[in-house]
């Protein structure tokens, strides 16, 4: 990664790629102008912002081992292609996994190698390969792999790749998140044992809020109507169905937009089959890892956007008669032949619950940032620094880029 210059006081990088155009994304997507002036980092200074994040990430994963039981496992990069391992997201070839071939071959040291006849040399132990999207389904088999009991687990601090998202205020292709994995009976797989996790793992999230406003109080900014905000101490629980229901009138972003406004917090039970009235699913998800009848999203109120922020997707894992019929719906039952798709089908693999924290998106609503930029380095065109920058927002940069103006509102 390069170095990056950057001006303390404009805060805004100079030097580098001149920036033109401010209309990448609406801009209703950054937290209106009354709000900005409330976004933390007008107020931490950059390397404040540093400790209350590494504050924040010690005391999620301490509490994540304690209460859930597991342990921190090391995280792989990227699977082999063809073993069923990955997550394909949503199925789309827009959305696949990044991919690169590892020639697993010796090529000679040297600044000039004859790049031409190493194209001609046999390579018998070439490897084709895809960057990780998710480790929803390698955790599992991790369960089983550590021998871990009911009750016991693992969980990885892990980034991935997702090139086919657009970059705005709350999504970046630079995924990173807590990725977790508890053993089960096959008796708990029900709807009362995913609430109990998800019980859980909001005290985690409350309890962070407490400590880290507690040590940085300037996060807030006093006098402004967020700084009263505080996330809900219990979560709502709401079934994909009855939002439906309550919005039909809405799409999925301003249902959950609405219900969020309503509760501060909820988490949205069964994500992946379509409505009854004919409608998509409220969430598209791949078929071969949660159960589609016992998934959901914890879903929060951003208290400077005001829109509706995705912490955490998560749910119980499939068993072979979920996983057949969530493959017989995507018309993806070719599917069941892979590694991973036959472990589950013939009873090889734990039963279990897990699912992903968002790393940066927690950091930004705790942190009350108003970008997930200013909490993670992503990739970002210059359209999109130079809007943020213009709105005030001090987004962390890959590379030396230079705005035109600084427009702060």
């Amino acid at each position: 990664m390069s170095q990056v210059a950057v001006s303390s006081d404009a805060r805004a990088p100079v030097g580098g790629t001149k920036m033109t155009g401010t209309s990448y994304m609406p801009d209703s997507l950054l937290p209106p102008p009354r709000n900005r002036e409330a976004v933390s980092t007008r107020r931490l200074s950059r390397m404040d912002l540093q400790r209350a994040t590494t504050d924040i990430k010690r005391f999620v994963e301490a509490r994540l081992e304690k209460d859930l039981n597991i342990i921190r496992h090391t995280t792989p990069l990227a699977f082999m292609i063809g073993t069923g391992v990955n997550d394909e997201l949503d199925g789309t070839e827009s959305k696949s996994a990044v991919r690169f071939t590892v020639p697993n071959m010796f090529i000679p040291r040297g600044i000039k190698p004859d790049e031409e006849k190493l194209k001609k040399e046999p390579r018998p132990y070439q490897m084709d390969c895809e960057v990780v999207q998710s480790l929803a389904k390698w955790k599992r088999i991790m369960l089983d792999r550590l021998g871990c009991d009911v009750g016991e687990g693992l969980y990885c601090d892990s980034t991935s790749i997702r090139k086919g998202y657009k970059g705005d205020v709350t999504h970046s292709v630079i995924a990173d998140q807590w990725d977790f994995e508890v053993r089960i009976k096959e008796e708990d797989r029900t709807v009362e044992t995913l609430k109990r996790f998800v019980r859980t793992l909001w005290k985690i999230i409350t309890d962070c809020e407490d400590m880290i406003l507690e040590k940085y109080p300037q996060v807030l900014l006093e006098g402004h109507p967020s700084a009263d905000y505080r996330l809900p101490k219990e979560i709502t629980f709401i079934q994909s169905e009855e939002l439906h229901q309550m919005y039909p009138e809405y799409d999925v972003h301003q249902r959950e937009t609405a219900i969020v406004n309503k509760h501060g917090a909820v988490f949205i039970i069964g994500m992946g089959w379509p409505m009854a009235d004919g409608s998509v699913a409220e969430e598209v998800r791949s078929p071969g890892y949660d159960d589609w009848n016992l998934n959901g999203d914890i879903m929060v109120k951003h208290p400077l956007t005001e829109y509706r922020h995705e912490l955490s997707s998560m749910g119980i894992r499939v068993n072979k008669d979920s996983l057949l019929k969530q493959l017989e719906h995507r018309g993806k039952l070719d599917e069941a032949t892979l590694d991973f798709q036959k472990a589950v089908i013939n009873g090889e693999l734990p039963f279990c619950y897990g699912g992903g924290l968002g790393i940066s998106r927690l950091l930004m609503l705790l942190l009350r940032t108003g970008h997930i930029g200013e909490v993670q380095v992503g990739l970002w065109h210059d359209a999109h620094y130079q809007q943020c920058m213009e709105a005030g927002i001090d987004m962390i940069p890959d590379r030396i880029v230079k705005c035109e103006s600084n427009k702060a509102q």
